[in-house]
């Protein structure tokens, strides 16, 4: 039998009886290639030529082994292919067996007769699992391949991780939520997913919530009919008609109002929806990639988030670092944007002179990748100006730094230290102290004491 996307082996010792089961599954519309072991080592040697996607073992293959026999089989076809997906069909009903059953790694536990149905559905989210499994772990172990995929490139292994669960959320269509401080590249990363994914030829349509009144973010959304609220003149398509079939990137998730997340999560559970003012459903295959750059805990707590759209978002969260945790970034970030700006701008100017690279390299950047690409375009011209082939440290104008450790009693370069971290963090996080002992990994009370004690000594 040739190998198939769609293989299911059945290992039971009463050949006949499964291959009705088979059959009935067939006429059910149920189109599985199907291959049929009535031993332990027949179904060993089956998993090892054809790799099914998904395994209906009977408990009890003799009557010498008994079901321990069935949980050693388990066992070993689990060692063999971990994400191989394997239900137990046994005439043994016993919850005792079902459990013992999961226990060694089974995903379901059936007692015969089983509906032919209820198996179809099983088998059928069994190999659509096996084969999501299988392409995340291939595209992870194959460096160029997730590179090609993805379409960026990264040598931080922190960055390395984002690529893998771009890869990941790109091999199915539940909800991702991005995580990030501004700057880091969330709107790429989303972009990523959706070129990744089997959606890349529909649209990417990016929404960032700019009102407080929720009838405009609504309809910005969901579009509206004419007179829907004050100021609604004509008609008007939303975002989730121009989405389908598509992604929606939702930035700054947070910023959208209760009333429309309500909406938008009727949405996302039936992919119906009407525009404000319309009593007509209309449908949107969407797929929905969120983001925020604060922690989304806090605006559950200040009930800006809800707690059902929360976890509706929350399928797959993707946290991305901030420029200075992956330093070995910083110079192929440069030279790429650098590149791509002499080929639009017809620029002479070459590349980075050492002074420059060495300053790129040591500093801190607080406004992240987006900080990065703005100060290389801003250095590039000027470095045309004067007529410089190669960017150098003078060009790029980055912002002042705390004056440099190293004069006065280490107890007073301790304070210092202390006082221009936390201001630095602070910025950062928008002046958010929580925020700020979170990434500091201070009890807020300990933030605040350290500002109060220092609040009236100056800086050396």
């Amino acid at each position: 039998m040739s190998v198939s996307q769609n293989t299911v082996l059945f290992i039971d010792d009463d050949e006949a009886a499964t291959r009705q089961l088979s059959k009935s599954l067939e006429r059910r519309g149920y189109k599985f290639d199907f291959s049929f072991a009535t031993s332990a080592d027949l179904g060993l040697s089956l998993l090892a030529t054809e790799s099914p996607e998904a395994v209906v073992l009977d408990l009890s293959l003799s009557e010498q082994s008994g079901p321990q026999g069935g949980f050693d089989l388990l066992q070993q076809l689990r060692e063999h292919d971990p994400t191989l997906r394997i239900l137990v069909l046994t005439g043994h009903d016993s919850e005792e067996f079902g459990v013992t059953s999961l226990k060694h790694g089974a995903a379901s536990f059936l007692s015969k007769p089983v509906h032919a149905e209820h198996l179809g559905a099983l088998l059928k989210d069994a190999v659509q699992s096996t084969l999501l499994k299988r392409s995340y772990l291939k595209l992870s172990h194959a460096p160029e391949s997730l590179e090609h995929l993805t379409g960026l490139r990264t040598r931080s292994e922190k960055m390395r991780e984002v690529l893998e669960a771009v890869a990941y959320a790109a091999s199915h269509v539940q909800p991702v939520l991005l995580l990030g401080e501004t700057g880091v590249g969330k709107g790429v990363i989303a972009q990523a997913i959706h070129q990744a994914s089997n959606r890349k030829t529909r649209p990417f349509i990016r929404v960032q919530p700019r009102f407080g009144n929720s009838d405009l973010s609504a309809s910005e959304i969901f579009g509206h009919e004419r007179g829907a609220y004050t100021g609604a003149l004509e008609s008007r398509r939303g975002l989730l008609e121009e989405a389908n079939g598509g992604t929606l990137f939702l930035d700054e998730v947070d910023e959208l109002p209760v009333e429309t997340q309500i909406l938008l999560l009727n949405s996302l559970q039936e992919k119906v929806y009407r525009r404000l003012g319309s009593s007509k459903d209309l449908r949107s295959d969407f797929r929905l990639i969120a983001a925020s750059n604060r922690p989304l805990e806090d605006s559950l707590a200040e009930g800006r988030i809800r707690q059902d759209f929360y976890h509706r978002l929350a399928h797959v969260t993707i946290e991305i670092p901030p420029l200075r945790e992956r330093p070995e970034d910083i110079l192929d970030l440069a030279t790429e944007s650098l590149r791509g700006l002499v080929n639009r701008e017809n620029l002479k100017v070459q590349g980075l002179a050492a002074d420059a690279a060495e300053k790129l390299i040591h500093y801190s950047w607080p406004g992240n990748v987006r900080e990065l690409l703005a100060s290389v375009e801003s250095a590039a011209f000027r470095a045309q100006f004067h007529g410089r082939r190669y960017l150098e440290a003078t060009d790029f104008q980055l912002r002042k730094k705390s004056p440099v450790l190293g004069k006065g009693s280490f107890r007073d370069q301790v304070r210092h230290f202390e006082r221009r971290l936390i201001l630095e963090t602070l910025a950062q996080c928008e002046n958010n102290q929580s925020q700020a002992a979170v990434r500091l990994q201070l009890d807020r009370s300990t933030l605040r004491r350290i500002l109060e004690r220092r609040a009236g000594k100056s800086d050396k």
